[in-house]
């Protein structure tokens, strides 16, 4: 069974994770959040993780193959950068030291995404992952109905099978929307203590650093092994409230210092930076507001900037060369940015794409990208 390892499609969340999707009385269902391609079904949680469709997966991964729905993991590879896939390797193998890849009754793990309840409208998002969104992706697309993207908690299904959760270990809540919004975190971290206890949980959320949680929230998280963060920051001042729209910086930077302050000991930060044409030239600016104000907790402990594409039409996949040039004399004292940078194409191609998004984008926010960003705007 070791030899698995060494397969080319092999990856600890195949075999331990499974990602929870509840979208309007409906449950989709995959390895992990990031794998492309995941359906909606109407399996309950324990008949998905026995699933014909699952075991095909462990099979084509034992037979030598790679996983089409895992391409984001293998391209950010190839480039040298840190995939989901590496990262679970580290977490099964170094911190629960559960990397055995026998068959288990029930998942480790679960991704655990409900609804698209959200404060912010941001940039890069739809109303799909932001039901503050619906307003204005009406006016984008008047003939589209608009109904099945309204949050209604009643709709949305929570998991309550207890043996279902027995073996559970991980849970990572995550978008659309703000996990903070809802109670269904809450209400799941309290089902896995009441089965089992929370003392080998480690609980990961990704979160817009614009809500705080209750006592209860602090006291339910102080019974865990470890609770992360990963506070979605893109950018610093004007230009972070125009890609995080709806956000104010300063509120959300008092929004971090609370958490910072307030949450128990057994508590780590990260900063997820999505990347693309709205924010790659204002980069290091961001690297630098990291560096001086947030790079540790108040015990000391790293705070992560980590780097992540932006994929459709605000994904950034080509530079001409003397917007390279340009780039390179600004990061090159920032080896993680150097090799954002070293991931993008040579080309004279316009960003046409970008440009006609964008622009509707503006005219119905009465907003200006160009004036805001004048200097890389010029570039593009």
């Amino acid at each position: 069974m070791s030899d698995i390892k060494k397969q080319p499609g092999f990856c600890y969340e195949i075999f331990k994770n499974q990602a929870y999707w509840s979208t309007r009385s409906t449950i989709g269902y995959n390895p992990c959040s990031f794998y492309e391609g995941f359906s909606n079904t109407d399996m309950t949680p324990e008949q998905a993780w026995n699933s014909p469709e699952r075991h095909k997966i462990i099979e084509q991964v034992k037979n030598g193959k790679t996983i089409p729905g895992c391409i984001a993991c293998y391209k950010l590879e190839e480039n040298g950068q840190t995939s989901r896939r590496l990262q679970s390797k580290e977490l099964y193998e170094n911190f629960l030291k559960e990397d055995s890849i026998d068959a288990i009754s029930s998942p480790l793990a679960i991704d655990y995404s409900v609804g698209n309840l959200c404060n912010l409208k941001c940039t890069i998002c739809r109303p799909n992952h932001s039901s503050s969104w619906i307003s204005d992706w009406a006016k984008l697309y008047p003939n589209e109905k608009m109904d099945h993207y309204f949050y209604r908690k009643n709709q949305y299904v929570s998991i309550e099978d207890t043996d279902y959760l027995k073996n559970i270990r991980v849970l990572h809540f995550h978008g659309g929307g703000d996990p903070l919004l809802s109670s269904d975190h809450v209400r799941l971290l309290k089902n896995v203590e009441s089965v089992k206890g929370l003392q080998d949980v480690r609980v990961y959320y990704n979160i817009n650093a614009t809500n705080y949680v209750t006592q209860e929230v602090l006291d339910l998280w102080s019974r865990c092994q470890l609770v992360e963060l990963y506070f979605s920051i893109d950018d610093v001042g004007e230009r972070f409230e125009y890609q995080r729209t709806g956000a104010r910086w300063n509120h959300t930077l008092e929004t971090m210092n609370w958490f910072r302050d307030n949450m128990p000991v057994n508590h780590m930060f990260n900063i997820n930076c999505t990347w693309g044409y709205l924010n790659f030239y204002y980069l290091d600016e961001l690297y630098n507001w990291h560096k001086e104000n947030f790079s540790t907790n108040r015990l000391g402990d790293p705070v992560n900037l980590i780097f992540q594409k932006c994929h459709h039409e605000y994904g950034l996949h080509h530079v001409s060369s003397n917007a390279k040039q340009i780039l390179e004399n600004k990061f090159k004292d920032i080896p993680d940015l150097m090799l954002l940078l070293s991931t993008l194409e040579i080309s004279n191609k316009p960003h046409v794409e970008f440009w006609d998004s964008i622009e509707r984008l503006d005219t119905i926010r009465n907003r200006d990208f160009k004036k805001l960003c004048p200097n890389w705007s010029k570039l593009l």
